[in-house]
């Protein structure tokens, strides 16, 4: 094999499947990435055994050819060497020539025959989805998945497509995110949980990729693929059943409040400022929200820190009431918000709270207060 490429064509593609090597390998071949020949073009794969990627380069193929090449080391020696074209050859003893200007390198690869096989894109059960609609999807539950590994199927975003609608959940037993889209084929019928892991590669390979307006996806029992222009991502599934994401949204609420996302956001920075890390209790970490007439206060208590407060105009003329929470929560969810305002729904200080966009009535998150 033989084949002259641009520097900024192989960085290119480096960039997509280099972040799916594992850092920690149980089999050689798994640092390597596949190099071979496809037509004028040159297909570069990689996989960990969970998640799989793979996308074209340009290049000049003067003969064709595949071999495995050590990922790191290759990219590391692309990126150091001058601009310009690089000159990649292979012989049948494994061994990887690489010329560039000056400079030349050799590096030891492995036979093709080793490297794991990628399934082929399956074909039924599939359905298009505009790129940005998946990217808002993901974006708006990954933060919520569960980092407890003992409870493995909150560790992923659950996506279910039926009757025409896809819906992305996510919860870690704390808070919830729910969103919805309509627009899919009605024949199309699935139910998966992405791993936390899979989601943020999808994300970083929806970034990667500004050409694209529709992404495909393609559902099986234990396999979800994303082609995204010449990009192709697999992951295996989490097996299990996604609890009734239903029965934890509250369906009625005491009163609704109007508040100004923007507002709202700085000041539950300023208060999070004054609350206690991981090491402390939960009630050291809670900030406290108070409704009162026509504003909240956003406040913080922790001994041997400090206190302090921040006042938010509302539309409220409701009881007097306090509720407690984990700041971090409500950061993350109001960061995911693109409306101007939020509606605020609480039945009591110790229930769920029903956080919505003032305008999008497909997003949706719950979060459960903090005892005071």
């Amino acid at each position: 094999m033989k084949v002259i490429c641009a520097k900024d064509e192989l960085i290119k593609g480096m960039q997509i499947v280099q972040p799916v090597i594992a850092s920690k390998i149980t089999l050689p071949v798994l640092s390597n990435f596949l190099f071979e020949t496809e037509k004028d073009k040159i297909k570069l794969s990689a996989t960990d055994l969970e998640i799989g990627v793979t996308c074209y380069i340009k290049a000049e193929i003067v003969s064709e050819g595949a071999i495995t090449i050590p990922a790191k080391r290759f990219s590391d020696i692309i990126k150091e060497v001058s601009d310009g074209n690089i000159e990649i050859k292979a012989d049948e003893t494994n061994q990887i020539n690489i010329k560039a200007n000056k400079s030349k390198f050799v590096l030891m690869g492995i036979d093709k025959k080793d490297y794991p096989t990628l399934p082929d894109f399956q074909k039924e059960n599939v359905f298009s989805l505009k790129k940005q609609v998946l990217n808002s999807m993901l974006k708006k539950t990954i933060f919520a998945v569960s980092k407890d590994s003992q409870r493995y199927v909150l560790n992923g975003v659950c996506l279910i497509v039926e009757d025409g609608t896809i819906k992305a959940v996510s919860t870690d037993g704390r808070r919830l995110s729910y969103i919805s889209s309509d627009g899919i084929d009605k024949k199309i019928k699935g139910k998966v949980i992405i791993p936390t892991k899979a989601v943020s590669d999808i994300l970083r390979l929806i970034s990667a990729n500004d050409k694209v307006e529709e992404v495909q996806i393609s559902l099986s029992d234990n396999l979800m693929t994303v082609m995204i222009g010449d990009i192709t991502f697999q992951t295996k599934l989490i097996e299990g059943v996604f609890p009734n994401y239903e029965q934890v949204i509250p369906k009625k609420a005491m009163s609704k409040i109007k508040l100004n996302v923007a507002n709202t956001i700085s000041a539950v920075k300023q208060m999070a400022l004054l609350t206690g890390d991981k090491l402390v209790a939960d009630r050291a970490s809670s900030i406290k929200l108070s409704f009162e007439k026509n504003k909240m206060i956003v406040s913080a208590n922790t001994v041997g820190l400090g206190s302090g407060e921040a006042e938010v105009e509302t539309e409220y003329s409701g009881e007097v009431f306090d509720i407690n929470f984990n700041p971090n929560y409500i950061k993350d969810i109001l960061q995911n918000i693109e409306d101007e305002n939020i509606y605020f729904a609480y039945t009591t200080s110790q229930n769920p709270v029903v956080i919505t966009p003032e305008k999008d009535k497909n997003y949706l998150c719950v979060v459960m207060p903090m005892r005071s």
